[in-house]
């Protein structure tokens, strides 16, 4: 390791480049895909996507500027805040998924009360991440910042499992209802492909949240901090996962084009603007 040198070991730029490069061009794919399909709700993931991106481009700046601080907080928050974003498009699925099946009553909590709930605990998380990471890159706020990290990941983890706790009683309930045979097809996914998608995603991202507070709970002087490669198996490959699944079933591809749903309250809402 150089002397000065903000990472504690010696980082390779190319592994950096080889995910800017992969995650640019999932992001860049799941802009098409948005604007192609006119599923305005995957903008969150979309610029989460983005955000990782640029995250690696200036984790490389910062290998071959190691002594720069603002590169090294840039391309530390910018990879620790997307799976939020992540999270939050997976949020807005599930609750235009419920209205889709008509089946709010299978749902624990009401899909119009969904989006609400957790995208504002996800808010939450994601200024307080921010927050902490900004200092934690400081080594006179370090040890604040980690703890004030690990706080913002926590709820992220109890959110996030209240979720999937929310989405596994829903398809369990569904998978007993007669409902489930009138639904529909649009596309070439049907409504319970993009739910186990769902369910999926969640789980890679609870992952990623347990290896982010494992990487920050011991501090700088933890083996996972201290390291570099677990972050590629613990947070970057996680994450791209999650972004190329949701290539693969998108919603577009489920939820018919220009149609309306009844919402609980028996209101018709656009699914696509909602």
């Amino acid at each position: 390791m150089t002397e000065g040198n903000l990472y504690q070991y010696n980082p390779n730029s190319a592994i950096a480049a080889v995910a800017a490069v992969l995650f640019g061009i999932s992001s860049c794919f799941h802009l098409f895909q948005m604007i192609q399909k006119r599923t305005w709700f995957y903008l969150a993931m979309t610029i989460g996507g983005f955000m990782m991106t640029a995250g690696y481009v200036f984790r490389v700046l910062s290998i071959h500027s190691p002594h720069s601080l603002l590169l090294y907080i840039l391309q530390a928050v910018l990879l620790l805040l997307p799976p939020s974003l992540y999270a939050a498009t997976i949020y807005m699925i599930y609750g235009r998924t419920v209205l889709f099946v008509n089946a709010p009553d299978a749902s624990i909590i009401r899909p119009t009360w969904v989006t609400k709930i957790f995208v504002i605990g996800d808010v939450f998380s994601f200024l307080v991440q921010a927050y902490g990471g900004s200092m934690e890159a400081q080594a006179s706020k370090a040890k604040t910042g980690s703890h004030i990290v690990l706080i913002g990941l926590a709820s992220q983890l109890i959110f996030f499992g209240f979720f999937l706790v929310v989405a596994i009683i829903f398809d369990r309930r569904m998978s007993k209802s007669p409902l489930r045979y009138t639904v529909p097809t649009y596309g070439k996914h049907n409504w319970r492909s993009l739910l186990l998608l769902l369910l999926g995603a969640a789980v890679f991202i609870i992952v990623r949240c347990l290896y982010r507070v494992a990487e920050f709970a011991p501090g700088n002087g933890g083996y996972l901090m201290s390291h570099e490669w677990p972050m590629y198996v613990g947070d970057t490959l996680p994450m791209l996962v999650v972004q190329v699944v949701f290539h693969i079933i998108h919603a577009g591809d489920v939820f018919p084009r220009g149609q309306t749903q009844k919402s609980e309250e028996e209101s018709y809402i656009n699914l696509e603007e909602r």
